[in-house]
């Protein structure tokens, strides 16, 4: 418990306090106003004197329809302030932990990353941050553990940082972004998404804005006649950062200033996650743990096992079929997953047209024979040590290798409901056959990505649709 200067108690304080640094801020921070690196202990220490001194008017600043635990929460936040850096790695010479110890703290300076790491301090201090986080020092990579708890908790400091200072070293402007590495780059998607409140530099940290928060643009002040044109004129425009960054990467406005982690639109966030590169064939998973708001262990040396079981997580929780709408090579360690989050690009989702328009797949029913019986679609599947298993619906297909043309057999509901016949006429692009076997169709997908027309000259008209079919090859003597 601690005393304000009013005598009022605040209840709480201190246990919220060391709640606070040790569960929502990094294990290692630099100590701008000594450029020198602190642990949690040491930040508990140089700032109990000021949390000690909040007082009840403090927390009524925060006040409104909060909790009291979120207003302390709110106002610890606001006295112990840290900024988290995201950047791009310099080939060599960025400093190290070791580096920033004590015994080698003076040769760190002559290093080619140091003055890009002062230069993001001096950004901190100048949004009142005494604090400071970048990747390149304030983790001791030679401790696992540690190494550990900072890719799993990475996502959680960048939603807590009071700022986060971006530095695009590669564009002058917003027209600079097509060839800026920082949007190519693994780790970044998740350091775009994150925090809150962030701010953006370029080439020799000159600010790409006049907004403080590149985030949440603050509506221009009322002008004068006479000054509305060089508003208008200026070329730092908060409103064409956001809208440059959705051209470029396209993730909506939404998700960039208010990004929900979690397990859901997993396709869109994988499409997100296929444009970029990491340097480590691991970190195409770990970089987005956060992203998803899972936990896994960290391995170094799994190679492309780590995504394998990164996807394997998600599987058990995602209840959307378009997870599975990819192309390009598998993964050795699953047929149903694509080899990494590259075959997510091959298909936007958005452009899928659902087969259900063309057959009511809950009410669809399937030939045996010359009856029919009804068949429910179902959309639930499940990832066992089997593999991938799902109901789905087993239409009866005909195919005329003369007019490359499948015809699937099934039943739609009809007036009254009524089912009745549908034929369904697909024009086949490529086909594989088992002399002696009937084929039933397994799934099919109906499908028209970008660009496919122009990539395939047997499709003569854009507006064609185009099927894809998981066909099971049934010898007639098996049929019962």
């Amino acid at each position: 418990m601690s005393t304000s200067t009013n005598g009022t108690a605040i209840e709480g304080i201190m246990d919220a306090f060391s709640s606070y640094v040790f569960s929502s801020m990094p294990t290692r921070l630099i100590y701008v106003p000594e450029m020198r690196l602190v642990d949690r202990n040491e930040v508990f220490k140089i700032y109990k004197p000021a949390v000690t001194a909040i007082t009840e008017d403090d927390l009524e600043t925060f006040s409104g329809s909060r909790s009291r635990e979120e207003n302390l929460h709110k106002v610890l936040k606001d006295k112990v302030k840290f900024a988290m850096f995201s950047h791009r790695w310099l080939d060599t010479g960025e400093p190290t932990f070791q580096d920033m110890s004590k015994s080698q703290k003076d040769a760190s300076k002559s290093l080619a990353g140091y003055h890009k790491l002062t230069k993001f301090c001096e950004k901190a201090r100048e949004y009142d941050c005494e604090l400071a986080w970048s990747d390149t020092c304030c983790i001791n990579k030679d401790s696992s553990a540690e190494l550990d708890e900072a890719i799993q908790a990475m996502f959680k400091w960048y939603r807590s940082a009071a700022i986060c200072i971006a530095y695009l070293a590669c564009s002058s402007s917003v027209s600079d972004f097509a060839q800026e590495p920082w949007f190519t780059r693994g780790w970044t998607l998740q350091e775009l998404l994150a925090p809150e409140k962030m701010k953006f530099y370029g080439r020799n940290w000159r600010p790409l804005s006049d907004d403080p928060d590149d985030k949440r643009p603050e509506a221009p002040a009322t002008a004068p006649d006479d000054e509305k044109s060089s508003l208008i004129a200026s070329p730092l425009d908060q409103s064409d950062i956001l809208t440059a960054i959705t051209r470029l990467t396209d993730i909506g406005l939404h998700d960039l200033t208010s990004f929900s982690p979690g397990i859901f639109r997993v396709h869109q966030r994988l499409r997100w996650a296929s444009r970029r590169t990491t340097t480590r064939i691991e970190d195409v998973a770990y970089s987005l743990i956060g992203i998803f708001d899972i936990n896994m262990p960290i391995a170094y040396g799994d190679g492309q096992r780590s995504w394998f079981r990164l996807m394997e997580i998600i599987l058990q929780q995602c209840k959307s079929w378009d997870i599975f709408a990819w192309a390009g090579e598998w993964s050795p360690y699953c047929h149903a997953i694509p080899r990494s989050p590259k075959g997510y690009d091959a298909y936007d989702v958005h452009s899928f047209v659902r087969f259900s328009k063309a057959l009511d797949m809950g009410k669809v029913e399937r030939r045996v024979g010359e009856t029919y019986h009804g068949l429910r679609g179902d959309h639930a599947f499940a990832m066992t040590r089997h593999g991938l298993q799902m109901k789905i619906p087993l239409l009866y297909v005909v195919f005329d290798s003369l007019n490359q043309v499948a015809t699937i057999h099934a039943r739609t509901p009809g007036y009254l409901g009524q089912s009745k016949p549908r034929n369904l006429p697909v024009r086949v692009i490529s086909h594989g056959r088992v002399s002696g076997a009937e084929i039933y169709c397994l799934g099919i997908v109906n499908y028209n990505p970008k660009g496919l027309a122009r990539r395939n000259h047997d499709m003569r008209s854009r507006r064609a649709p185009c099927y894809v079919s998981f066909s099971l090859s049934i010898p007639v003597t098996d049929r019962g």
